[in-house]
């Protein structure tokens, strides 16, 4: 079993609600969609990335890597190559290292088959907006599979439009209202206007509990 990564390095988790945890990131190559926001185009070529197999990926990890903290699967799309995880995440789960899945939320078959192995999902809502396509049906499905361990994520851009925010909270809720949304607004020449965003978590505060406004640290603190 190999998979095809971009890199592997120890980090602080720089989005979301476990931001500032120390976290190795295992970045596979691939990626199904075609974000305008996308801040890793490098990970979308699998031809340049280098094939490891389950060793030697392992070496790497517990080379920098203490238990209890976090392994994160990003990408890309990490699911594409979600035989690779299933495969690897009982040894991490032996070595006491926790596991994290930074997804597009897109495949939820590939999703079931490694659930048990995962402990923490952080979902990316992509509207049309943002990625050409709706996919709002086969993320409500992976909503379904992943609710138990899910948090959401959505990038705010400045082309993103109130009924894309508020689609997107009534999705959740629909599943589970107490799911934690983020709102992160993009950097550079996407950036939104903060009072937008303001209103946008009001927008989704009306469908559910817990709506928080969280940027990219990484890039403000120069890490990885």
């Amino acid at each position: 079993m190999k998979a095809k990564v971009t890199e592997i390095f120890h980090s602080l988790q720089g989005e979301g609600i476990y931001l500032g945890d120390p976290t190795t990131f295992v970045r596979l190559a691939g990626c199904n969609l075609d974000c305008s926001y996308c801040d890793t185009p490098q990970a979308k070529d699998d031809g340049k990335a280098t094939e490891m197999n389950v060793s030697e990926v392992l070496a790497k990890i517990n080379a920098v890597t203490q238990p209890g903290q976090f392994v994160s699967f990003t990408g890309g799309e990490p699911l594409l190559q979600g035989d690779f995880i299933s495969a690897i995440a009982p040894a991490l789960k032996e070595q006491k290292y926790r596991t994290y899945l930074e997804t597009n939320g897109t495949l939820p078959q590939e999703l079931a088959s490694l659930l048990p192995g995962i402990d923490v999902i952080s979902m990316d809502i992509k509207p049309p907006s943002a990625c050409g396509k709706d996919v709002w049906d086969v993320q409500k499905a992976f909503l379904e599979i992943a609710k138990t361990k899910v948090f959401v994520k959505m990038v705010i851009c400045d082309n993103t439009v109130p009924a894309e925010v508020e689609r997107a909270a009534k999705m959740i809720a629909d599943v589970d209202k107490k799911i934690i949304l983020v709102l992160q607004p993009a950097e550079g020449k996407s950036a939104p206007d903060m009072q937008m965003v303001r209103r946008y978590q009001g927008l989704a505060g009306q469908f559910l509990t817990h709506v928080s406004i969280i940027r990219q640290m990484h890039k403000i603190w120069q890490l990885r």
